[in-house]
């Protein structure tokens, strides 16, 4: 099987990657060449921006697969470029959507494929809906061979998930440093998190199944645990006790709207996502890593690398001014 990933070497691509080569798949990147210092040796890159259809075009040449899975997708422009240039190439095209397209406020903390779509708070989300929408217009009329992944919050080795981003270091240096965090609400509400070598077992089972055309598939953990406990987690992975600030959510957003659309469209919201589907579909997936184990994998990352890996001054100005606000109050 001959698969292309456009990306490639992000957060869940880099671990779909390994998993695919793994499993014997032929796999192809297409993206601008600037991390090949993270491509395992075995993929075959093509060099293009995505964004640049025409210089697309010529690095696929006369290319064609049997599964092409866009990771840069992000608005309808995006999708038009992809139809265009895949229609003809491939027998599967896989769009990575997001979890945080679900209705909010959530009407029901179990989450399903059939859950309804809908995020007045979250540009990211109803960029996203807008994607699958037409995706699915794609299908019915024409039969666009596509597959809609839906990942919720998912991270990899060296990745901190907190309320303050996950990529980031700036929360897990203040525990560090016995600087109080900020966790919204009041701590208790319920969180899903995924770790990318988990979420790629199930999302290469997938690839080239044909039940999977078509359909719409979540992929995440069983495990969900409470915001405070996903920060005494991180915690006790670094070896320190967390000082935990409460702050609702509608505070937050108030006084930092962009990180407020992110709350009230997604992290604020206990959710529980039912994975029935994909096990139908994948009978491999069984997300086997905890949490627990996945911060302590990412301390060890970082003890090997905190010289060159800094903590985002503007970010540690922004939870600064956010608890000194609140503290004022």
């Amino acid at each position: 099987m001959k698969v292309l990933f456009i990306g490639g070497t992000g957060n869940i691509s880099l671990d779909c990657t390994r998993e695919a080569l793994k499993q014997g798949i032929e796999v192809y990147h297409l993206n601008r060449g600037n991390n090949r210092n993270l491509v395992p040796g075995g993929v075959k890159t093509l060099t293009a921006d995505i964004r640049n259809s025409a210089e697309a075009k010529k690095a696929l040449g006369d290319l064609s697969f049997d599964v092409v899975v866009n990771w840069v997708a992000f608005d309808t422009a995006h999708i038009e470029t992809d139809i265009e240039l895949f229609a003809s190439r491939t027998a599967q095209y896989v769009f990575i959507s997001s979890a945080s397209a679900y209705k909010k406020p959530v009407a029901h903390h179990v989450i399903t494929e059939g859950t309804l779509l809908h995020n007045p708070y979250w540009e990211y989300s109803r960029k996203k809906i807008a994607c699958e929408e037409r995706l699915v217009r794609e299908y019915r009329e024409h039969g666009f061979p596509i597959t809609i992944v839906r990942p919720s919050h998912t991270y990899s080795v060296g990745w901190f998930p907190t309320v303050f981003g996950s990529r980031d270091f700036t929360v897990p240096a203040r525990m560090l440093a016995g600087k109080p965090v900020i966790v919204h609400g009041d701590g208790q509400s319920l969180w899903t998190l995924t770790h990318t070598r988990d979420f790629a077992v199930g999302f290469v089972g997938l690839l080239g199944n044909p039940l999977a055309v078509g359909e719409v598939f979540q992929i995440t953990s069983d495990e969900a645990i409470t915001w405070d406990e996903v920060h005494h987690t991180i915690g006790r992975a670094l070896g320190v006790v967390p000082n935990i600030v409460h702050m609702p959510s509608d505070f937050i957003a108030i006084h930092d709207p962009e990180r407020g659309a992110e709350l009230l469209g997604d992290k604020a919201y206990s959710v529980v996502f039912d994975n029935s589907k994909i096990r139908r579909i994948v009978s491999a997936y069984r997300p086997v890593i905890s949490f627990a184990q996945g911060m302590r994998w990412s301390a060890e990352w970082w003890a090997a690398h905190q010289d060159e890996i800094l903590p985002d001054a503007e970010m540690d100005a922004e939870i600064e001014r956010l608890l000194s606000i609140w503290m004022k109050r």
